[in-house]
């Protein structure tokens, strides 16, 4: 993922089609944790949550958290369903993480977290485009994925989502992509078999 194309992540919320896009996203991993015949799975130390009332998850802009994680727990339930491994899960967490927060220090009015939420999303954003390169040119046969869009378009399941960047503009100040052609030194984990996927990654 060019710098450019990251950066235009960031201020994609327009483009969000909102609840159908959810809805096809979320389809077949609700599918596959009802098809479970365990109760109370277990993914990388966290129980997975049950699956939320569609309606009172939409009650709030912060949705619900049950297992208190940072993470609402529809999405928590796609990222355990639908990463290919523990690093994809852990990066697509780390987004997931990044962008509630950066939603919470707006709705909250949060001014003197402005500049420390967007630098997360940006961290989160460039970590995790190295495992959109992994699918690209391991699993998709260079057919682009974009593991971050798809992301947005559940974060961003409904208009009230949508983050209020009047406010970052007037109380945060400008970030910086930390190492943009090392993405995976933002990842906020260890990374399992690092060397490995370094070698495979192509910027």
């Amino acid at each position: 993922m060019k710098l450019s194309k990251i950066v235009g992540l960031l201020f994609l919320l327009g483009m969000i089609s909102g609840c159908n896009e959810y809805e096809k996203i979320m389809a077949p991993a609700l599918k596959i944790k009802l098809a479970d015949s365990n109760p109370n799975p277990v993914f990388d130390g966290e129980v997975e949550p049950s699956i939320p009332n569609r309606a009172e998850n939409d009650k709030t802009i912060l949705g619900i958290d049950s297992n208190k994680n940072g993470i609402r727990d529809d999405i928590d339930i796609w990222i355990n369903r639908t990463a290919l491994d523990y690093n994809e899960r852990m990066a697509m967490r780390q987004y997931a993480k990044a962008y509630q927060y950066k939603i919470k220090v707006s709705e909250m009015n949060l001014k003197d977290e402005a500049t420390k939420a967007v630098q997360g999303v940006a961290d989160a954003s460039v970590c995790i485009s190295t495992f959109e390169y992994l699918r690209t040119n391991e699993i998709l046969l260079d057919k682009e994925y974009d593991l971050a869009l798809e992301m947005q378009k559940i974060i961003f399941n409904q208009k009230s989502r949508f983050l209020n960047n009047e406010f970052y503009n007037r109380y945060g100040t400008i970030v910086s992509f930390t190492n943009p052609n090392k993405p995976y030194l933002n990842c906020k984990f260890n990374i399992v078999n690092r060397d490995e996927v370094i070698k495979h990654f192509k910027f």
